[in-house]
């Protein structure tokens, strides 16, 4: 059964239900926005002045090694990255997060939606062209974020692939449902963030 992709953003729906500090708040809604634009494709508009610092950094772990992304070029070229190769969609399983002043930190199973070919170019053992996958895999993040509650960079850190499951073609989420089913909750979101940045 095709899962509903606004499942990625559940975790932050919840915190946002209990807390009550108006940065922590804004740092939980932040992400959700943040969530939402990356997996549809949208990522030029994380860079809005009320949502990134201007000069963002980011580490990234990874199978060829770790990535540190210094500034703003830099960061919105892996993002372009993504969407070139169409890899943005996901959804989080069993996510934690802790949200202080800093910033938060997240532990989460990731299901990333992919090709074979795709799979194939990340190295997947067992994938094959022509055939859809869903591939697992734990993942902590730590994003700091200043005292306007505007993200000031990620570091992410992931574990091995636990799993590569093949996805029935009419299970297999893409970007268009991720335009379709987050469009109004971002403009919604983003009207949010403006207000409450004054």
């Amino acid at each position: 059964m095709k899962r509903d992709i606004k499942h990625l953003i559940s975790a932050a729906d919840k915190a946002l239900t209990r807390l009550t500090n108006p940065l922590h708040r804004k740092i939980a809604a932040n992400y959700r926005l943040h969530a939402m634009l990356e997996v549809s494709g949208r990522w030029e508009e994380i860079f809005a002045p009320d949502m990134t610092v201007d000069h963002p950094f980011y580490r990234v772990a990874s199978p060829q090694g770790l990535i540190e992304l210094d500034g703003r070029e830099q960061v919105q070229s892996f993002y372009k990255g993504l969407v070139e190769t169409d890899t943005t969609v996901m959804i989080l399983d069993h996510e934690e997060l802790v949200i202080d002043d800093w910033g938060f930190a997240s532990e989460a199973l990731y299901n990333t939606y992919l090709t074979g070919e795709q799979a194939m170019a990340r190295g997947a053992a067992g994938a094959q062209l022509g055939k859809k996958y869903i591939e697992q895999r734990w993942v902590c993040m730590i994003w700091p974020y200043d005292a306007k509650g505007r993200m000031i960079g990620e570091r992410v850190y992931p574990a091995p692939t636990v799993e590569l499951v093949e996805c029935p073609d009419e299970d297999f989420l893409t970007v268009e449902d991720a335009h379709r089913e987050f469009g109004p909750l971002i403009r919604q979101a983003q009207d949010e963030l403006r207000d409450s940045s004054g």
